[in-house]
Order: C-alpha cells, then structure tokens, then sequence
C-alpha cells in the first residue's frame, strides 16, 4: 500500500515529538529513510521532509513564513518584516524575478499578502479584457 507525503511527515513528526533529543533525531531521520527506500517511496523525501518541517513548527505554536521578492532583501527591509515575524518562526526568503518588484508573504501555506509589481500588471490587464 502506497502513503501519501502527508501521511509519511504526520508520522515522523510523531515519531520525532516523543523521542525528544537530537541525537536520537538523527538516527530516527536515517531510519525513516530507509524504510522510504524499502517502500520505493525515496523519490517523495524531499516533500516529505519540507512537510515534516511545517508540521513540526505549527506544532510548536509558530508559523511558516515566505517571502517571496524579485531581489534580495535589504537589511532595512528585514528590520520591517521583523515586527510581523516571532523567535521560532520559520522564514524562507525566495527570489523570484518574475515579480519585478515588491512582495508576496505567504503565512502557512495559506494566508497571503501580494503587493508584487507583477500582479499590479495583471490586474490591469485583467481589467481591459
């Protein structure tokens, strides 16, 4: 029977949540791999994981956190999003130069502020057709 990627991160975080030191974190990790290659499900590993590191912050009361510009954010720029973003929260910075300019902060996968030059276009595109 196949799992599906959420299925496999749901139980590792379980798995990593009871044993509770780093050490043995390691080893449970190494042993989790195996049993996906013994599963044929190695390919999903890395989805897998990115999940696993999702559930695990949520489960620690903090969120994920992306942020998604067409350069690299400045120092100054950072210190503004700090007020937003809490110790332990997860921040992956992503550039994409698609967006020409601005911002788009996705919050757990779910919530989303888009301030992109990129949807600016689109929206007026959208509106003259």
């Amino acid at each position: 029977m196949k799992y599906k990627a959420r299925d496999y991160a749901e139980a590792l975080v379980q798995i990593i949540s009871e044993k509770g030191d780093n050490l043995n974190e390691k080893k449970t990790i190494q042993g989790f791999l195996k049993l996906l290659e013994r599963q044929s499900d190695l390919k999903k590993a890395k989805e897998i994981l990115g999940l696993a590191k999702i559930l695990l912050v949520k489960k620690s009361g903090n969120k994920t956190v992306a942020l998604h510009t067409a350069r690299k954010l400045s120092a100054s720029q950072k210190n503004l999003l700090s007020k937003f973003i809490k110790k332990g929260d997860l921040i992956e910075e992503k550039i994409t130069p698609e967006l020409i300019a601005g911002i788009k902060i996705v919050i757990d996968n779910e919530e989303q502020l888009d301030e992109t030059l990129l949807r600016k276009i689109n929206n007026l595109i959208n509106k003259n057709i």
